[in-house]
């Protein structure tokens, strides 16, 4: 029983079955029980059928027929030969039909008043023509009386039915296209939905939450279902991997933090035997990049797998408005100079939806790298581009060059070690800042400064684009 519904819901039997076969199946069905529920549509006769019937009705009373069928008597009529003829009185008397025909006779006088024009109507298997006024003498009173005439004929009503509808193909295309086009939108729904929760699950993924979504397993066709398990087994299968991956670097983490603690322990004991001294002053410089080195590595990883944690809809002004404060009064510090140039109107009706605390410490980390390499002067330029907001970061510093754009924001990338032990850094500060902003759909990239140095532009887009 499992095998045949697991049939029943693939691609291939709705494409051939529930579209193409479906829709022909009822397209005859429909032909063989409209005859049956079509019971109220008449149809007039035009002018040569009414004038052909009036000549044969003035054969039949010039031949006295209509009187044989008053005695009960069959007649058989040249051009009628497969009709049986009906005459009703006023009193609605019925003559020359059986007893079991009485029903329907009725019934097409119920559609067909006496005082209306003859026409034709399909009753089940019979047709009858009718009813035509005649006026004769009968052979019982002996004198002029009205009568009602109808004719009654044995038909195929589905052989009629598809006669008609195969010599319209007009007709054909329409009852089709009338089947066929729920059944279709039926069929895309079935097939659109199941990958349009495919694609919203993989939107989850790009912003590293990997919960599985069971719907993926349970709607549509057999087909999605197989992929929307395999998919959800992927998920699970990274988010095993990156938790390993995540305790395995806590768990080297705090076995390097119990000799580095030991360290610098015994450099505390060193120098107060010994007193300051240059080889002292270099263990504990190297001492502290390691443990700085540590926490910038936990940092990241924390960043991949929890990016998507506390996302909040906040105005884009919240990104830069203390970090610019705390710029400016730190280059004040340091005799730099820092200009701000903001070219977006009424910035704080302009919203994003993201982590606050990792956007900011984004920014600012790009804001300190340019502070730190730059020797005078440092620009930040604020802007709208198409539907992102951009900042950019210019300095004056000695820069990077042209081939090395890329691969400073690798993990622990150095461009030149000399420099690193100068101003200090692991470097994995850009990686950091490169980490969060894809995560917020967002993008970041290194160019040669106006100013001589480095420019680096991180744009994010609005949260009505997301």
């Amino acid at each position: 029983m499992k095998s045949k519904s697991s049939f029943l819901n693939t691609l291939p039997f709705h494409i051939f079955f529930a579209i193409f076969g479906l829709s022909v199946a009822l397209l005859f069905a429909l032909t063989m029980i409209y005859p049956y529920l079509d019971t109220c549509f008449c149809a007039e006769l035009d002018d040569q059928e009414f004038s052909d019937y009036e000549n044969k009705i003035s054969t039949l009373i010039t031949n006295d027929h209509l009187n044989q069928i008053l005695s009960g008597n069959k007649i058989s009529v040249e051009g009628f030969e497969n009709q049986q003829l009906i005459l009703i009185d006023e009193d609605g008397k019925i003559f020359g039909a059986k007893h079991n025909e009485h029903a329907f006779i009725r019934e097409f006088i119920y559609y067909h008043p006496l005082e209306s024009k003859p026409f034709r109507k399909n009753l089940y298997n019979v047709q009858i023509v009718g009813g035509f006024s005649v006026d004769f003498a009968t052979n019982i009173e002996k004198q002029i009386t009205p009568y009602k005439l109808y004719f009654i004929t044995r038909v195929n009503p589905q052989e009629k039915m598809l006669s008609y509808i195969f010599t319209h193909p007009r007709l054909v295309i329409l009852i089709l296209m009338l089947i066929s086009v729920p059944l279709l939108c039926w069929y895309s729904f079935n097939i659109t939905t199941p990958l349009k929760n495919l694609q919203i699950a993989a939107n989850t993924v790009t912003l590293t939450n990997f919960n599985p979504d069971p719907k993926l397993e349970t709607k549509g066709i057999i087909e999605l279902r197989r992929v929307g398990k395999s998919f959800n087994h992927m998920i699970s299968s990274l988010k095993s991997h990156i938790s390993n991956q995540q305790s395995l670097l806590s768990s080297i983490s705090h076995e390097l933090r119990t000799p580095l603690t030991r360290l610098q322990l015994a450099l505390a004991l060193l120098r107060r035997r010994v007193g300051e001294n240059a080889e002292i002053i270099r263990i504990e410089k190297e001492a502290n990049r390691l443990n700085e080195m540590i926490q910038e590595l936990l940092l990241l990883s924390s960043q991949k797998l929890n990016c998507h944690v506390n996302h909040e809809i906040f105005p884009i002004t919240e990104i830069w408005g203390d970090i610019i404060k705390d710029a400016k009064f730190e280059s004040e510090q340091r005799h730099l100079i820092f200009n701000v140039k903001q070219f977006i109107g009424k910035p704080q009706e302009r919203h994003i939806k993201g982590n606050k605390v990792l956007l900011r410490r984004a920014v600012e980390n790009i804001v300190r790298n340019a502070m730190k390499y730059a020797k005078s002067e440092v620009q930040m330029s604020i802007f709208m581009k198409d539907k992102y907001f951009c900042i950019t970061i210019d300095d004056n510093g000695m820069g990077v060059p042209d081939d090395e754009y890329e691969n400073i924001f690798k993990p622990f990338y150095r461009i030149d070690e000399a420099r690193t032990r100068e101003t200090g850094g692991v470097g994995l500060g850009l990686s950091i800042v490169e980490n969060v902003i894809k995560a917020h759909f967002g993008h970041v990239w290194a160019m040669q400064s106006p100013l001589g140095g480095l420019r680096l532009t991180i744009c994010l887009p609005l949260w009505i684009t997301i």
